[in-house]
């Protein structure tokens, strides 16, 4: 060979070196030998570092599963340090229940490629693991499954845990809080049943499921949650009623007394909102609010009372609650009302008297009252009176008082009124009124309670001579309040007669309850 090409080849061999020879890693970290406290997050995921890696190479980490085959331990790239040092993640899921042992091979793989580097020599690699990654005794539910419709209200909870661990099964109560469903102790084989009952649910809830834990230090998994639902609801539905009390009251008694609201049917212990509006759905103030209010804890009863401010007007109200966790809405009407006078003494109808056979063809009715007040009379037979004939009553056999001409209350208090009928049986109420400056009754006016009820008999006179008839005023359209005559006054009417004061304002709607004694003139 020539000098010059023998000096040349001698040069780069001499400046390439000799050959590097192929070496294992090192892990640093667990140490082989050592044993690796896993006992903290994920038992089966452990961080391996080392040094020796070649900076193009991924680690691989394969690991004996006990089946005679090795399972990839490494599912990631792994990280290089500008030390040279190297860190990877490795999963040791696939560990038979109840092994610590990893028995594992390192090498390295080009990171690009993934062909094994023939630079980097596998070798053994062997340490413990505090606890094992799949425990020797699973913590398992097996009953109920997830998903499942239970047809009992008090199922039992069975599966798997570690041997001597408390099991407890807890649900979302009524009260969005927690309540223990049960306990029992798993035995030595692991398995445990625990009886259960889910009594504080919400009445007519069907449930969404519930937790089960173990409490064992050698237990690795600590709680599973188990998604079912009841057939039947544990604790039955409550009716949803609502009452207001009084449905009706006087603009005085709403921003007084107030209106008691009675509930029932709410999840118990939930905040319950209440809305009052009017009768065009506008809301009103009430007064005196605390900033919450909620049912009771047992059965999710509701009571309250709302007062109404100052400003509150006559008109019909709707009371609206609204349970804030339930989503369940109950309304009740009330009326507030105007001012109605109340006339005192009630009257009372003195003669004829109860049972009294008269005989003629007119019968004189007399009685008591509120000095200087009207008294509006009705006298039908039973059963026009009661409205048990639908048919219209004859002439001569019904008389009611002309709400124009009134019988006047004197100044001792009494008054008295002669009305022609035919023979029959009869029935006579009287009722007062304040009257109108021209002596008619006044619609707007006070009115009294109504008087006793007399029953009486009118026959024919012992001569046989037919009374004359007298036939009442003519009818005038309520709400005048003027007499009905026989012929046009139909069941309605007459079952109710003394009702027409109402529909001619003098009953209309109670505002301001007031009694107005009228003392009688000495």
């Amino acid at each position: 060979m020539p000098t010059a090409l023998a000096l040349a080849l001698g040069g780069v061999l001499l400046a390439a070196g000799p050959a590097s020879a192929a070496a294992p890693v090192t892990i640093t970290s667990p140490a082989p030998g050592s044993t690796y406290d896993n006992s903290a997050g994920l038992p089966q995921v452990v961080p391996i570092t080392g040094t020796g890696l070649p900076t193009a190479d991924d680690l691989v980490l394969t690991y004996d599963i006990g089946t005679g085959t090795a399972a990839q331990a490494l599912f990631s790239g792994t990280t290089h340090n500008a030390d040279g040092s190297f860190s990877a993640n490795a999963n040791f899921g696939q560990l038979p229940p109840g092994e610590t042992t990893v028995v594992a091979t390192v090498s390295g793989a080009d990171s690009q490629s993934g062909v094994a580097d023939p630079e980097v020599t596998p070798s053994a690699y062997t340490f413990e693991l505090a606890v094992a990654p799949n425990p020797s005794f699973p913590f398992t539910v097996t009953s109920p499954g997830t998903g499942e419709v239970v047809d009992t209200t008090t199922p039992v909870f069975t599966g798997t845990a570690q041997p001597g661990s408390t099991v407890t099964v807890t649900y979302s109560n009524k009260a969005l809080g927690n309540s223990v469903a049960g306990t029992a102790v798993a035995d030595t084989s692991g398995a445990y049943s625990v009886p259960t009952t889910f009594l504080d649910l919400a009445p007519g809830s069907l449930g969404s499921g519930a937790t089960v834990t173990q409490t064992n230090p050698d237990a690795q998994v600590g709680r599973l949650s188990i998604a079912f639902t009841f057939a039947q609801p544990p604790v039955p539905a409550i009716a949803q009623t609502v009452t207001a009390t009084p449905d009706e009251v006087t603009v005085e008694e709403a921003t007084t007394t107030g209106i008691t609201v009675a509930a029932t049917g709410f999840s118990p212990g939930e905040e319950v909102r209440t809305v009052v509006t009017d009768s065009d759905g506008a809301a009103v103030e009430l007064a005196d609010r605390d900033l919450n209010y909620y049912a009771e804890n047992d059965l999710g009863a509701y009571a309250d009372t709302l007062v109404f401010t100052d400003a509150v007007a006559p008109d019909d109200y709707t009371i609206t609650l609204t349970g804030v966790r339930s989503g369940i809405v109950l309304a009740a009407e009330v009326t507030v009302v105007d001012e109605v006078v109340v006339l005192t003494p009630t009257p009372v109808i003195t003669s004829p008297t109860e049972g009294q056979v008269v005989s003629g063809g007119t019968v004189t009715v007399s009685g008591t009252g509120p000095v200087g007040s009207g008294i509006v009379l009705t006298v039908a037979e039973q059963s026009f009176f009661d409205g048990t004939d639908l048919e219209s009553p004859a002439e001569g056999r019904f008389y009611l008082t002309d709400l124009a001409d009134p019988i006047l209350v004197d100044d001792a208090g009494n008054w008295t009124i002669t009305v022609s009928l035919l023979p029959g049986d009869y029935v006579a109420q009287a009722v007062a009124a304040e009257l109108t400056s021209d002596g008619a009754v006044d619609e707007a006016g006070g009115v009294s309670e109504f008087s006793n009820v007399v029953a009486f008999t009118l026959v024919a006179a012992p001569a046989a001579v037919v009374p004359p008839v007298v036939t009442p005023a003519a009818p005038v359209a309520r709400p005048t309040g003027l007499a009905y005559t026989g012929a046009e006054a139909g069941q309605g009417v007459i079952g109710a007669a003394l009702l027409l004061l109402v529909g001619g304002g003098l009953l209309v709607a109670a505002r301001h309850r007031r009694s107005l004694a009228v003392a009688p003139t000495e």
